[in-house]
């Protein structure tokens, strides 16, 4: 009998009884069920919408751990990390050249390691946000925001997220909600013995008044796996959705992730994303990435599948109550790590790092790819980004609607670290049958208007 794949989207939260209804009305049939909101491998592009990415990364600037920004003007902002300092840069031909910048942090150097960067969110009302982990000396870190209301010309003073924290604060996220109320969310050391040994505690602290104060932080989960990033996404203006890498049993280290109802000031028991069983005494530093796209919720995340590092994605269609079965990101690369989720309206985009299994027998240097994920669950095929001259590292995501993309990250080079960018554009596809067109000549490098060696 020829086998019969049933792909389905949705039906409900008992798949158990939908089976068995499927045996009855097709008994001489295999049926394959994809449990809850599916996701699939398709290949191809995701429906009408692909990007068309410059052939190759092009080297902006001397620094790391690269985050965008874009105002609707068309200007683009770039925060990155040089000599433990901050700077924003702003671009007003896309990313062809950047200005001299200015300095965001102020006051203590910027604390900076795997996972626990700086990041920056901008908003359409002129908002600029800015977060880090500043060192006082005493090997201690604390959370500092700093604020810009007039599109990155100057910043305010910088203000701490929770001062009443007196451990250690890092790997921290920075979310704004629908409502305008900013979110901040990092691991803590002030419950050490509490929970599990060697683990950290999961923290959130919200501002309703643009960054200018913080409300007193709520605790959202203990057993944190203490060196990987949280990630926060929302459904609605009330309803805030944290993932993190929790650590169970036998130092399992799989993702989990918890939903607030009231904005943040309660969060409901934590639904584990996946049951990989990942076994490791010691942290990853791979947190999970999330995103939302039609009411559905999105989980990225590294994980050690067998005897290799695979990348998962997997959604959800009640608010995190449950998850599908996830589904390989990685498409069989090498050394696939720290996937970054982003909602392009009609998908979701995701960027990784990885390896050319065919690539100087899979010990090529990493490159970034880029697929997307349709409101059906159908995953396009991988899109190669590549590299400049190093190994590629910690990706990230900005999009300009209507059809403008900007993936940047660090490359480590015998000259130090590079800030890289690749910017894609929404294209029209082209019919089966015509001739693809040569793309001539190699990417230029970005000018910088300013002299590098000052900063």
């Amino acid at each position: 009998m020829k086998k019969q794949a049933l792909k389905i989207q949705e039906f409900g939260l008992n798949p158990t009884t939908f089976a068995r209804s499927l045996r009855k009305a097709l008994p001489s049939t295999i049926i394959i069920l994809v449990t809850s909101v599916s996701l699939s491998t398709a290949t191809g592009r995701v429906g009408n919408r692909q990007f068309t990415f410059e052939p190759t990364g092009r080297v902006l600037i001397k620094g790391g751990y690269p985050q965008l920004g874009v105002r609707a003007s068309g200007d683009l902002f770039l925060l990155r990390l040089k000599d433990r300092n901050l700077w924003l840069q702003t671009s007003s031909d896309g990313g062809d050249s950047f200005d001299e910048g200015i300095r965001v942090n102020d006051g203590e150097e910027v604390a900076s390691h795997a996972e626990n960067t700086p990041l920056m969110i901008v908003r359409s009302m002129r908002e600029f946000y800015a977060l880090w982990t500043a060192e006082d000396g005493h090997d201690h870190s604390s959370l500092r925001l700093a604020t810009s209301t007039n599109w990155g010309r100057s910043f305010g003073k910088s203000i701490p997220v929770d001062p009443s924290g007196m451990a250690s604060q890092s790997f921290y996220t920075l979310a704004v909600g629908p409502d305008g109320a900013v979110y901040a969310a990092w691991l803590d050391g002030r419950d050490r013995g509490q929970g599990k040994s060697g683990s950290s505690a999961l923290y959130v602290a919200k501002s309703t008044n643009r960054g200018q104060s913080f409300e007193k932080s709520v605790r959202v989960a203990l057993n944190v796996c203490p060196c990987c990033r949280p990630s926060i996404a929302f459904t609605d203006a009330k309803t805030i959705h944290i993932g993190w890498r929790g650590v169970i049993n036998d130092d399992i280290r799989d993702i989990f992730v918890g939903a607030s109802t009231d904005g943040g000031a309660t969060f409901g028991a934590p639904t584990r994303v996946a049951e990989d069983n990942w076994r490791i005494s010691g942290c990853p530093h791979s947190g999970p990435s999330l995103a939302t796209m039609g009411g559905k919720l999105f989980a990225a995340w590294r994980t050690v599948s067998g005897d290799r590092g695979r990348v998962y994605i997997a959604s959800s269609g009640d608010n995190g109550a449950h998850f599908s079965a996830k589904v390989e990101a990685d498409a069989s690369l090498h050394d696939a790590n720290h996937p970054h989720l982003l909602a392009l309206e009609d998908s979701v985009g995701i960027v990784f790092q990885a390896r050319e299994a065919s690539d100087q027998n899979g010990w090529g240097k990493l490159d970034i790819y880029f697929r997307q994920i349709d409101q059906d669950g159908s995953l396009s095929q991988p899109q190669r980004l590549g590299h400049a001259a190093g190994s590629a590292t910690y990706p990230t995501l900005l999009f300009e609607r209507p059809d403008h993309l900007f993936v940047a990250w660090t490359e480590g080079t015998e000259d130090g670290q590079k800030v890289v960018m690749a910017r894609g554009r929404l294209t029209t596809p082209k019919p089966a049958n015509s001739q693809p067109t040569a793309t001539g000549g190699g990417a230029q490098p970005a000018t910088t208007r300013r002299n590098n060696d000052k900063q």
